[in-house]
C-alpha cells in the first residue's frame, strides 16, 4: 500500500479544499457547521507542498506556529505529511504522539478538527504499514473514544480506519472481527457515495476496496477477496462513464484493479487469467511509473519471472532516492531482500553479491533506526505517565496536607490489609494442612478398614476351610469306627483291609493338617530355624518325594532329575524344614494336576506331567518343580504365597501350604518364586544357599 498512501498524502496536502469536503461527510459536529479556520498561512503551506519543497515546508510551518498563524494540531498535520513523504517516519511518529495529549473538546474550528482526525488517520495508516497490528487497534479505539466523548461521530466507522482495523484483525487471525470491520468500511463508502459521487470519491472508495482484497489475498483467503474486486469493477465503471471523468484517476483504478486480479488468479492457479490481468495492468500509464515498476516485482517473483524482476530492481536506488527513503529494516525487508532473491534466482550472482553486501552494510544502521522507532512507540506510554505525574504534582502543591494525610491513611489501610491478609493466609495454610492431614488419616483408615475386612473375610474362609478339612476325615473315621463297633458284623478280609487303609489315610490327613498349623505357628512367631544340619540334597529330595506320595499318584507322570554334582552335594540348612517345603510344593503339584482341578476346562491334557529337577552352583542349590496343571495367572504370582489365599475357593485345602513353604525357605535365607514365563502349568523355583 505504500504508493497509494504516499499519493493520497500528497493529494491531502495539495487539495485542502477537497479534504474539507470529504471530511465533513464523515465527521460532523453541529457546533462547527459554519466554522472553518483555514487562512492565508494554510494556502502558503499548500503552495510550498505543491512545489515539493518539503524541508522549506517544515521551516515555514514552525514559523507560522510560533507566530500563532496556525494551531499546533494543524502544524502536526502538515509536518507529518512532509515527514512521511520524505521517508522520515520516526520524526512523524514523534509528532503523532502529541495528538494523544490534545483535548479534542478544545478544538475550536473545523480546520483543527479535520487536521486532528486526518493526522490520527495517517498515524493509524503508518502503524499499519509498520505491521504494528496490536498498536493500530489500540490507537484507533483510543481516538474513537476521545472523539465520542467530545461529541463527534465514530472514528472507527470511517471507511479507511475500518479497512485498516480489519486488515490488522485479519493479520492477527481475528477473521470474524475483520469481516465486521470491512462491513463497516463498506457502509461508510456507501454513505459517502450517496452524498458525493465525484471521481475523487470513486477513486478513494476503490482504493479502500482494493486494500481489503489485497489483505484477503495476502492471508490466503481468496474467496473472500472476490466480492471486493467485483466492487472495484463497479467503482471503475462509474468513474469511466462519469460526466467529469478524470483520465488519471481512471488509469490508476484500472492499474490497481488488474494488478490485484493478477495476484488473485495466480494464487488460485489460473495462470492464463493472471497473465491477461497483468498485461492489462502493464498497458496503463501508472504501470510505467517508477514506483509501480518496483512494486510490480511482487507478481514477477511470484510467477518465476526472475530476470524481469531483476531488471526492474535495477531502478530501486533511484526509487528510494526520489522518495527520500532511508534504509531501515522495513526497506531492507520490503525491497532489498526481494532484490537479492530476484538476482540470485535470475542467475546474476555478482549482482546478488553486491545487494547482499549492501544489506550487510545497511543492517546495523537500520537496526539502530528501528530501535529508535520502537522506542518512540513506547515513549508515548511514558509521556502519558509523565503528564499524569505533572498533574499529580500540581495537585499536591495545591493541597499538600490533604495529600500527605491521604497517603498516611492509605499506608495504614494497606498495613492493616497486609497484616489481615497474612493472618488469613496463615489460617488458610493451617486449615489446608489440617485438611491434608485429615485426608491422609481418612485414607489410612479406609485402607486399614479394607485390610481388616479382607482379613476378616480370609479368616472366616480359613475357618470354614479348616472345618471342612477336619470334618471330612473325622466323618470317615467315625463312620468306619461305627462299622467296626457294630456287634455280630461280618467283614471279609478285603473289606477289612480297605477300611483299615481309609482309616490310615484320613488319620494321616489330620496329622498333616495339624503339622501345617504347627508349622504356620512356627514361621509366624519369627523363631529362627536351626540351620546347622548337614543336608544331603539327594536325601531330602527322596524323603520329600516319599512323604508326598507323588510316585503313587495314578493321575500323573512324575519325573525326578538330579544332576551328577547334586548327588554328592551337602549344605548347611534345616533338614526337616527343607523336606517340608519340598513336600508342600509336591503336594500342591499333585492337587492341581488332578482331573478334578480342571473344573469347566475342555483342554485338559490326557495325563498331567510333574517334573522335579535339582542343580547346584558354587553358591546355591536350585530346585525347579514344574507341572502341566491348571496354572497360575501372572497377576497372582505373589498373592498365592499369602496366608489363607486360594485362587479357587472350591478346591480342597487350607491355602497355607505355599505360604508356609516360602516362609520356611526364607528362614533358611533362601527363596521360592513362581516363574511367570512358564505357560504350560506352574513352575516353582526354590533357591537355597550352600
Amino acid at each position: 500500500m505504500n504508493n497509494p498512501i504516499k499519493k493520497k498524502l500528497t493529494i491531502l496536502l495539495l487539495l485542502v479544499c477537497a479534504i474539507i469536503g470529504c471530511t465533513n461527510n464523515d465527521f460532523q459536529r453541529n457546533a462547527y457547521a459554519d466554522a472553518d479556520g483555514y487562512n492565508a498561512a494554510d494556502s502558503i503551506i499548500s503552495d510550498i507542498g505543491d512545489a515539493r519543497e518539503f524541508p522549506r515546508l517544515l521551516v515555514v510551518t514552525d514559523s507560522f506556529l510560533k507566530a500563532g498563524d496556525i494551531t499546533p494540531v494543524r502544524a502536526i498535520f502538515y509536518k507529518t505529511i512532509a515527514y512521511n513523504i520524505m521517508g522520515q517516519q520516526s520524526k512523524a511518529l514523534s509528532l503523532y504522539y502529541k495528538l494523544d495529549k490534545m483535548d479534542v473538546k478544545k478544538l475550536k474550528s473545523t480546520a483543527d478538527l479535520e487536521s486532528y482526525i486526518y493526522s490520527y488517520k495517517d498515524y493509524i495508516r503508518l502503524l499499519c504499514d509498520m505491521k504494528r497490528y496490536d498498536r493500530v487497534l489500540r490507537e484507533a479505539y483510543h481516538a474513537d473514544r476521545k472523539l465520542k466523548e467530545a461529541g463527534y461521530d465514530s472514528f472507527i466507522d470511517h471507511q479507511d480506519i475500518a479497512q485498516m482495523i480489519g486488515e490488522c484483525q485479519l493479520n492477527l487471525n481475528q477473521v470474524d472481527e475483520a469481516a465486521a470491520s470491512f462491513k463497516k468500511s463498506m457502509e461508510s463508502m456507501n454513505k459517502r457515495l450517496v452524498k458525493n459521487h465525484d471521481p475523487l470519491d470513486l477513486l478513494e472508495c476503490q482504493k479502500t476496496m482494493n486494500a481489503i482484497a489485497r489483505a484477503y489475498i495476502h492471508t490466503n483467503r481468496y474467496n473472500e477477496a472476490i466480492p471486493w474486486i467485483k466492487g472495484e469493477d463497479t467503482m471503475f465503471v462509474s468513474a469511466d462513464i462519469h460526466p467529469h471523468r478524470d483520465s488519471v484517476f481512471v488509469d490508476e483504478m484500472k492499474a490497481d484493479i488488474n494488478y490485484t486480479k493478477a495476484l488473485l488468479a495466480h494464487a488460485q492457479g489460473d495462470t492464463k487469467r493472471a497473465e491477461v490481468a497483468y498485461n492489462t495492468y502493464l498497458s496503463t500509464k501508472k504501470a510505467k511509473l517508477l514506483g509501480s515498476i518496483i512494486n510490480s516485482n511482487d507478481y514477477l517473483l511470484m510467477t518465476g519471472r526472475y530476470k524481469e524482476a531483476a531488471d526492474n530492481y535495477g531502478q530501486l536506488e533511484k526509487f528510494l532516492r526520489e522518495r527520500g527513503y532511508k534504509c531501515d529494516l522495513e526497506i531492507i525487508g520490503q525491497y532489498m531482500i526481494p532484490k537479492y532473491r530476484a538476482n540470485i534466482l535470475a542467475g546474476r550472482r555478482d549482482s546478488a553479491l553486491q545487494v547482499a553486501s549492501l544489506i550487510a552494510e545497511y543492517y546495523d544502521t537500520a537496526l539502530v533506526r528501528q530501535k529508535m522507532i520502537d522506542a518512540d512507540l513506547i515513549s508515548t506510554i511514558y509521556d502519558t505517565e509523565g503528564k499524569e505525574r505533572q498533574i499529580a504534582e500540581q495537585s499536591a502543591k495545591i493541597s499538600h496536607q490533604r495529600f500527605i494525610s491521604g497517603i498516611v491513611v492509605m499506608v495504614i489501610i494497606l498495613i492493616f490489609f497486609h497484616i489481615y491478609s497474612m493472618q488469613r493466609r496463615k489460617a488458610y495454610k493451617r486449615l489446608n494442612e489440617t485438611n491434608r492431614q485429615l485426608d491422609a488419616t481418612n485414607r489410612e483408615l479406609m485402607l486399614a478398614n479394607e485390610r481388616a475386612e479382607e482379613s476378616s473375610r480370609v479368616k472366616a474362609q480359613f475357618i470354614q476351610q479348616i472345618s471342612h478339612e477336619v470334618r471330612t476325615p473325622l466323618n470317615v473315621l467315625s463312620g468306619f469306627s461305627q462299622v467296626l463297633a457294630t456287634p455280630d458284623i461280618e467283614i471279609d478280609g478285603d473289606e477289612l483291609q480297605h477300611i483299615s487303609q481309609k482309616i490310615m489315610e484320613n488319620s494321616e490327613r489330620i496329622t498333616r493338617l495339624v503339622d501345617k498349623m504347627l508349622d504356620l505357628s512356627i514361621v509366624n512367631s519369627n523363631t529362627n530355624l536351626d540351620c546347622s544340619d548337614d543336608v544331603n540334597v539327594a536325601e531330602v529330595v527322596e524323603e520329600a518325594v516319599k512323604n508326598s506320595g507323588i510316585r503313587e499318584a495314578d493321575h500323573l507322570d512324575f519325573q525326578l532329575e538330579l544332576s551328577k554334582e547334586v548327588e554328592i552335594v551337602t549344605f548347611k540348612a534345616n533338614h526337616q524344614a527343607t523336606v517340608k517345603a519340598l513336600t508342600m510344593l509336591l503336594d500342591n503339584a499333585i492337587k492341581f494336576t488332578h482331573p478334578h482341578a480342571f473344573r469347566g476346562r475342555t483342554n485338559m491334557p490326557e495325563k498331567p506331567h510333574v517334573a522335579l529337577s535339582v542343580t547346584a552352583t558354587q553358591e546355591q542349590v536350585i530346585f525347579v518343580l514344574e507341572d502341566t496343571g491348571i496354572g497360575i495367572p501372572a497377576g497372582q504370582a505373589e498373592n498365592i504365597f499369602t496366608e489363607f489365599v486360594q485362587l479357587d475357593e472350591y478346591t480342597d485345602g487350607t491355602g497355607i501350604g505355599l505360604s508356609i513353604a516360602r516362609s520356611l525357605v526364607r528362614h533358611m535365607e533362601g527363596d521360592i518364586m513362581l516363574d511367570t514365563s512358564y505357560a504350560d502349568g506352574a513352575r516353582f523355583v526354590i533357591t537355597l544357599n550352600k
